[in-house]
């Protein structure tokens, strides 16, 4: 990767890192979120730099670092082979750019460090700005935002029964339809109610309507 490579790169990763730190951006629900974290540590007597990482490792780890490290979760987009383990790296620079520990750079450091040593600083003070700014969100406005999202996606939702139908087969039956008709050739009740000739005819219709 040359210089000029990596700088442009820096510079999306930047506005990104830059956006999702935005206190003004934040949603509802993840307002609501820290802002429950806040009170449960208050009342429970948490300590602040415990309470901070709680809020740090929920926000970085369970809310973007999945989708950093892989888009195709919320985004209709297929994750290339040379591409996931770059936006591996760029999820690992986030998680880490939320931790409070400094870790010293060596040779056999991990390749998000070597590249991104010199701006998770900066990237830390973000985060520490990012959750002062924050404005706290009562319970009445986060359920009103939550009615709201539902009536929309009841409005501009198109609910498939089809598919919905082949997704949970292919997720459940369909990958472990050998496992399931041996557990139920096994056990005395579902041979009295014959249910692996009935789940066979099943696999058998979706079988055909697949071709």
């Amino acid at each position: 990767m040359t210089s000029n490579t990596f700088l442009l790169l820096s510079d999306y990763v930047d506005s990104t890192f830059e956006g999702l730190l935005d206190p003004q951006t934040a949603s509802v629900s993840i307002r609501y979120f820290l802002w429950m974290l806040d009170k449960l540590g208050q009342d429970a007597g948490v300590e602040e730099d415990v309470l901070q990482s709680w809020k740090n490792e929920c926000y970085a780890t369970r809310v973007w670092a999945p989708l950093i490290g892989k888009p195709d979760i919320l985004f209709d987009v297929m994750d290339t082979e040379h591409v996931e383990p770059c936006m591996d790296i760029l999820r690992q620079v986030f998680v880490e750019s939320c931790t409070q520990t400094t870790h010293k750079i060596s040779k056999e450091s991990s390749t998000q460090k070597l590249l991104f040593h010199k701006d998770i600083p900066r990237y830390r003070k973000l985060i520490g700005a990012f959750f002062m700014k924050l404005e706290p969100v009562s319970d009445q406005d986060f359920w009103s935002e939550m009615d709201e999202c539902s009536n929309q996606q009841k409005a501009e939702l198109t609910f498939s029964r089809q598919a919905t139908l082949h997704q949970l087969y292919n997720l459940f039956i369909g990958n472990y339809k050998n496992e399931i008709m041996e557990d139920f050739e096994d056990m005395e009740e579902s041979k009295d109610l014959q249910f692996a000739s009935k789940l066979q005819e099943i696999i058998e219709l979706m079988d055909e309507s697949s071709i």
